[in-house]
């Protein structure tokens, strides 16, 4: 008796973890000045997988975006998908975007950003520019998770005294990935709620920190609110849900 083949046929199973991996790795690429993945921001406009290669295509809120930005998302995205370890090739591709051709140029060659744009590289160091923001993503992600916890009855001393492995862990990972990033301590007995350059802060420190670290949150969370909009008006109102499989 000839055996019945059952389930999702192993080449199209592949697939189907092949581009479930894409979608992790574009997730933790995050738009420097907001804080959030480009596929929550709705900036990935498609990805392909065939075989070994993949490509991602982003799009923007306007068309002038800042360059600086732009640079930094679609760099990031490329070293994400060629970390893939089934990756032979990885293309990321910025759309409609008045520096679309040179940074998907220096981006695919390997150009650093002073060369593609000498004019504002000096004004403006991608590195430096990339630690403000994540220093400005992890204040506030102490700040949502300092309020969390005061709703179920922490006191501030036991916001000081807490560690990252006191965290629950699906609540302290972004801020875990802040950390590792800013190259800050991140062992499960390093202090929670530190200030930008890493210190623990105090008991009497707590309060204002939270206040601070909602004043950044809500600044970030309008400018985010913003984008999403601007790009629902230029790309409609779907173009916040990233499309898998488009060219």
């Amino acid at each position: 008796m000839s055996a019945v083949a059952t389930g999702t046929p192993p080449a199209t199973e592949e697939a189907a973890v092949r581009s479930r991996q894409v979608t992790e790795a574009l997730a933790a690429v995050l738009d420097p000045e907001l804080d959030r993945p480009i596929t929550e921001l709705g900036f990935v406009h498609g990805v392909s997988v065939d075989g070994g290669r993949v490509t991602a295509r982003l799009r923007l809120p306007t068309y002038f975006c800042a360059p600086n930005f732009a640079w930094l998302m679609v760099d990031d995205a490329r070293r994400a998908l060629a970390a893939l370890e089934w990756a032979d090739s990885a293309e990321v591709v910025l759309e409609d975007h008045f520096a679309s051709d040179e940074i998907n140029a220096g981006v695919a060659c390997g150009t650093g950003f002073d060369e593609a744009f000498p004019a504002l590289a000096d004004a403006e160091r991608l590195d430096g520019l990339r630690e403000v923001f994540l220093r400005k993503g992890m204040i506030a992600s102490q700040g949502r998770i300092g309020r969390r916890l005061l709703a179920h009855g922490w006191t501030p001393q036991q916001l000081a005294d807490a560690k990252l492995g006191d965290l629950p862990e699906r609540v302290g990972l972004p801020l875990l990935r802040r950390r590792r990033a800013l190259g800050l301590p991140s062992s499960t007995g390093a202090p929670a709620f530190v200030d930008e350059s890493g210190r623990a802060v105090p008991a009497s420190g707590i309060e204002r920190h939270l206040t601070l670290a909602r004043t950044t949150e809500v600044g970030i969370d309008a400018n985010s609110e913003m984008c999403k909009g601007l790009l629902a008006v230029r790309y409609g109102e779907d173009a916040v849900l990233p499309r898998e499989g488009a060219a």
